[in-house]
């Protein structure tokens, strides 16, 4: 665990991780819902590594994404689980 965060799965470069947890916990500092966390992680990973991203926030979700490889991480905070990925050109 690394400043509150669990990574659960990922495939990311360890610079690509840092960075994750870098925005999620900065996410969470500045927002109180769900959706503005999650639209935050977005825009920063557009931002800091290109277009595309997708970012999921929530207590309870079943999933099964399409991604491209190297650019997806699923993890857990203190309140909530994140999947971040890219997909899409």
């Amino acid at each position: 665990m690394v400043d509150n965060v669990e990574i659960k799965e990922t495939d990311m470069e360890e610079k690509m991780v840092k960075a994750c947890v870098e925005i999620t916990n900065d996410a969470q500092s500045r927002y109180n819902f769900d959706k503005d966390v999650a639209a935050y992680i977005k825009e920063e990973f557009d931002r800091r590594f290109g277009t595309t991203w997708h970012c999921v926030v929530g207590k309870s979700f079943g999933s099964r994404v399409s991604y491209e490889m190297q650019h997806f991480m699923l993890l857990n905070t203190r309140h909530v689980s994140i999947m971040i990925f890219k997909c899409g050109y």
